[in-house]
């Protein structure tokens, strides 16, 4: 990519000329299109199950109110029940978004240990989905030249933040910045152990947590 005005943005089937570029890819943005990014992030997998449908007396005993629910713990796991009164349980953290042999036998031991009632329930579906760490766990918003921006590492928390995100740089596109700017003065921090040792630096630290978590410390 050749920054300048108006900025030139070159792909394997041509070139786009752009009064503005935006980097939104986030987990899914290849880490040599801008290591300035990658440097800043580390995408991750997450994993989530889903039951057979339970009965309406099963769902309700599970979650009387139908709420949404994410625990407190460092490496958190979160569930709810869809329309057809099927479990989702997710959880689970993957760095460096490795995809994994086998999903329910990661996910169910999480999903017994909070529902042990569901012992004897199957699981009919599982799969994976990757999302952006950043050090700091907060996203990152900010910009890498004049009229070029970025957005990413909700860290977990996109479902909600990107609401505001989008509209954040549509603001900042129609010359207010000031929301933007609050969000870009925050310091976007490096992983520690660059490219080739941000992922095991990160999992001995993630595993210290986790321990603690255990614990109750």
């Amino acid at each position: 990519m050749i920054y300048g005005t108006p900025n030139l943005v070159k792909t394997a089937r041509g070139d786009v000329s752009a009064k503005f570029v935006i980097f939104a890819g986030n987990a899914y943005l290849a880490p040599e299109l801008e290591p300035r990014l990658s440097r800043k992030s580390m995408p991750c997998g997450s994993q989530i199950v889903t039951t057979d449908p339970l009965s309406a007396d099963q769902a309700l005993a599970l979650l009387p109110d139908n709420y949404c629910v994410e625990d407190c713990n460092y490496l958190l796991d979160y569930f709810r029940l869809t329309a057809d009164n099927r479990l989702l349980y997710g959880g689970g953290v993957i760095y460096g978004a490795r995809e994994p042999q086998d999903i329910a036998a990661l996910i169910r031991p999480k999903l017994l240990k909070t529902f042990p009632q569901l012992q004897n329930v199957k699981l009919s579906h599982g799969w994976s989905g990757n999302f952006l760490l950043t050090l700091s766990r907060m996203p990152q918003l900010g910009r890498l030249d004049k009229q070029v921006y970025y957005i990413q590492g909700d860290s977990g928390h996109g479902v909600t933040f990107t609401h505001l995100a989008g509209k954040l740089v549509a603001e900042t596109l129609r010359g207010d910045a000031e929301r933007f700017d609050a969000f870009a003065r925050l310091p976007h921090l490096p992983f520690p152990g660059g490219r080739r040792f941000k992922v095991p630096l990160t999992a001995v630290g993630a595993a210290w947590y986790a321990l603690r978590d255990r614990l109750g410390v």
